[in-house]
């Protein structure tokens, strides 16, 4: 049975790696957790005296550690560092079945950011909203599918304001020029199909090369917001930040949760905000709970 276990969580670590099966990446989202019951495991074998097992458990616990090596330096989960003050900017998902609007209501009002990056909007969360976008005289909306939208929200004046539109399923970008903190930077927004089949993953790449080009090109520092349905040790995202000149706000500030809310111990960080290389920010946050199935990122901008 020990070794069945051993054999199950290096099966999954491997496949992981596999890049031309579409079902297989989802695998790779969960390299801690791979990490964590290796490490169980490796205790156990160490009481029981199965130094065979120790050995290989041990190695299988640095497989996944170094796959996940940039977002562990400090393990600061994300319910100790919520938002609890004003940011600059701000991304959620507000979850299209959001049961709990007032508190998402709450935690917007809390933040107080000048540039808010809203998705699965639907009409009955945007009527409970109401106050709240009637603070960003700047806005850009689109649907999206399943009856929501996206909405990039801002306090500041957008130029260049544009909406486009990428892959089978039309996945919008939202773009805008936008002037925070006295200096222009070029907001972009990010919500790709999630990889829950062969076509949506097919769509989720191609929905990355195409909109790359138009960031790459960007006129200010550029800063990607959303949830992009993928993990950061992806190697399309990693490809993804190299193309763009871009760097995640994630990397060496501990390993954070944003996605599933309602089951911790499988959390990965699905959320993000990518800036550019050339762009300073601080207090980075993630949550706390606003009745979606993701938490809230946002960080302040120097």
């Amino acid at each position: 049975m020990d070794y069945t276990l051993f054999a199950i969580i290096m099966l999954l670590s491997l496949c992981g790696f596999n890049n031309t099966v579409w079902f297989f990446k989802i695998f790779d989202f969960f390299r801690l957790q791979y990490a964590l019951a290796s490490i169980s495991l490796a205790l156990y074998s160490f009481f029981i005296e199965d130094y065979i097992l120790l050995t290989l458990s041990v190695f299988l616990s640095i497989l996944n550690l170094w796959r996940i090596r940039n977002y562990i330096p400090r393990l600061k989960f994300t319910f100790f560092r919520s938002i609890k003050n004003k940011k600059d900017i701000m991304s959620v998902n507000t979850y299209l079945k959001n049961d709990e609007p007032h508190k998402l209501e709450t935690i917007i009002d809390t933040a107080d950011p000048d540039v808010l990056l809203l998705m699965e909007i639907t009409d009955r969360l945007e009527l409970t909203l109401k106050n709240i976008f009637a603070r960003y005289p700047y806005q850009l909306k689109a649907p999206v599918r399943d009856g929501f939208c996206i909405c990039l929200l801002s306090k500041n004046k957008m130029d260049n304001a544009q909406i486009t539109h990428h892959g089978v399923g039309d996945s919008p970008l939202l773009q805008a020029d936008i002037n925070v903190n006295d200096k222009n930077y070029s907001f972009f927004s990010a919500h790709p199909k999630p990889a829950f089949n062969k076509k949506w993953d097919n769509e989720r790449h191609y929905y990355f090369r195409a909109i790359e080009k138009i960031i790459a090109n960007s006129k200010y520092s550029p800063i990607i917001m959303g949830d992009f349905n993928s993990v950061p040790w992806e190697s399309h995202f990693n490809k993804f930040l190299e193309r763009t000149n871009t760097k995640s706000t994630l990397i060496h500030n501990g390993y954070k949760i944003t996605w599933p809310v309602y089951f911790i111990p499988m959390g990965v960080p699905m959320d993000h905000i990518i800036i550019g290389n050339d762009v300073n920010f601080s207090d980075l946050k993630v949550g706390p709970s606003c009745g979606s199935d993701h938490y809230p990122i946002g960080i302040d901008l120097n």
